[in-house]
C-alpha cells in the first residue's frame, strides 16, 4: 500500500537532453516541492545522484544548474584514444594478420578473466568515449562517500549479453520485432562508494560509446535499453511504487513521443512532464552539448514543469505542508534534546 503524501521523482534518460531536468528541478525548488524518493535512468541517474544526495530541493537545483553549466563549457564527449587504437589494432589483426591474427583478435576478450577491470575496454567490447568526465562529476557532486544517506535513490541497469547483441535487441524492440529484456533496479544508498560509482556509470553507459561496468561478476550497460518498447528501463517508476510506496510521482521524460504509459500504474497518481515547443534534431539532441543548446533545454524544462504543475498546484500543496510539518517536528525534537541536556547539567 502506498504511503499518503509521499512524492517520488522519476528522471528518464536522453543524453544531453538531461539539461531539461535541471530546469524541472529548478521549478520544483521555487515551489517548495520536495520529493521523498528518486529514480533515474542513464543521464537521469547522474542527475538523480545530485538530487538524492542534496540536503533539500533548493540545494539540488543550484547544484544541478552548476553541473550543467560546467558540462556546456566542457563537453563530456571525450574520445578514449587508447581504447579506439586497441579496436583498430584488433580489426587490423583480424583483417590482415592471417589465421593467427584472427585468432588473436577473437580471443583477446578471454583475457578479461585474468586482467583487472580497468583494462577490459582495451580487449573486450569496443569503446569510443572516456567516462572520466562523468566520474569527475560524480566524485565532486554526488557525495558518494556518504553511505546510507540522502533520499532513497534507485537506478536502472541492463545486464549485458555483449555490446552488439544489446544494441541489436534495442533496435529490434524499436522495430516491433521483439522487445528487449527488462532492466534491473539498484538501490544506491547502502552501497559502498566504489559500487555506487559503478552502478551510476553502468546506468549511463551506452554500448559502444562507453564501457560496461562489472557488478557482482556481471556486466551492465545503460538502463534505458531494457523493455524498450514500453520504456520500462528508461522510465524507472517501478521501484518508487513497489519499494518506496510513493502515492504521487512526477515523471520527467526527455522525449515527447515516449512509449511509456502511465495507465499501467493505476494505483499511483502520476504527473508527466514532457518536452514541447522546442526544435528536434533526433539523435543529435542526445549528443549536442553546446552552451546555447544546453541553456535552451534547461529553460524548456522549467517552462514545461511550470505549465504541467500549475494546474495541480493545490494538490501538490500537501507536500509543501508535510515538509513544513516535518521540519517543525525536527526543530521541536532538537529543542527537547537541548532541554534534556540542560536538565542533566
Amino acid at each position: 500500500m502506498s504511503q499518503p503524501n509521499k512524492l517520488g521523482l522519476v528522471l528518464s534518460g536522453g543524453g544531453a537532453k538531461g539539461a531539461y531536468q535541471a530546469g524541472v528541478v529548478r521549478y520544483l525548488a521555487e515551489q517548495g516541492i520536495q520529493p521523498a524518493a528518486i529514480a533515474g535512468a542513464s543521464i537521469g541517474s547522474l542527475n538523480g545522484s545530485v538530487v538524492a544526495s542534496s540536503d533539500n530541493i533548493v540545494e539540488a537545483a543550484k547544484t544541478l544548474t552548476k553541473v550543467w553549466n560546467e558540462v556546456s563549457d566542457n563537453s563530456p564527449l571525450k574520445m578514449d584514444g587508447l581504447a579506439f587504437l586497441s579496436l583498430i589494432i584488433r580489426i587490423g589483426l583480424a583483417g590482415f594478420g592471417g589465421p593467427a591474427g584472427r585468432a588473436a583478435a577473437m580471443n583477446a576478450k578471454h583475457l578479461e578473466h585474468v586482467l583487472p577491470d580497468k583494462y577490459h575496454k582495451y580487449i573486450g567490447d569496443p569503446v569510443f568515449f572516456d567516462n572520466s568526465p562523468s566520474v569527475d562529476i560524480l566524485n565532486r557532486y554526488a557525495k558518494l562517500e556518504e553511505r546510507d544517506s540522502g533520499l532513497p535513490f534507485w537506478v536502472s541497469v541492463y545486464e549485458s549479453d555483449g555490446a552488439i547483441k544489446d544494441l541489436m535487441a534495442f533496435i529490434k524492440s524499436g522495430l516491433n520485432i521483439k522487445d528487449s529484456k527488462s532492466s534491473s533496479f539498484v538501490r544506491i544508498n547502502s552501497l559502498p562508494e566504489d559500487e555506487k560509482r559503478k552502478a551510476l556509470l553502468a546506468s549511463s553507459a551506452i554500448p559502444l560509446a562507453y564501457e560496461a561496468q562489472r557488478i557482482d561478476g556481471k556486466k551492465y550497460y545503460d538502463g534505458g535499453l531494457g523493455g524498450a518498447s514500453e520504456a520500462q528501463g528508461n522510465t524507472p517508476i517501478t521501484p518508487l511504487i513497489e519499494h518506496e510506496k510513493c502515492s504521487h510521482i512526477i515523471v520527467t521524460h526527455l522525449q515527447d513521443g515516449s512509449f511509456w504509459d502511465r495507465n499501467k500504474f493505476p494505483d499511483s497518481t502520476i504527473l508527466e512532464i514532457r518536452p514541447r515547443g522546442i526544435a528536434r534534431n533526433g539523435l543529435l539532441d542526445m549528443l549536442t552539448f553546446e552552451k546555447d543548446v544546453i541553456i535552451k533545454w534547461m529553460e524548456q524544462g522549467y517552462q514545461d514543469a511550470k505549465e504541467s504543475i500549475e494546474p495541480v498546484a493545490d494538490g501538490l500543496a500537501a507536500f509543501r505542508m508535510s515538509n513544513k510539518s516535518q521540519a517543525e517536528l525536527v526543530k521541536t525534537a532538537s529543542n527537547m534534546a537541548d532541554s534534556l541536556q540542560w536538565l542533566k547539567k
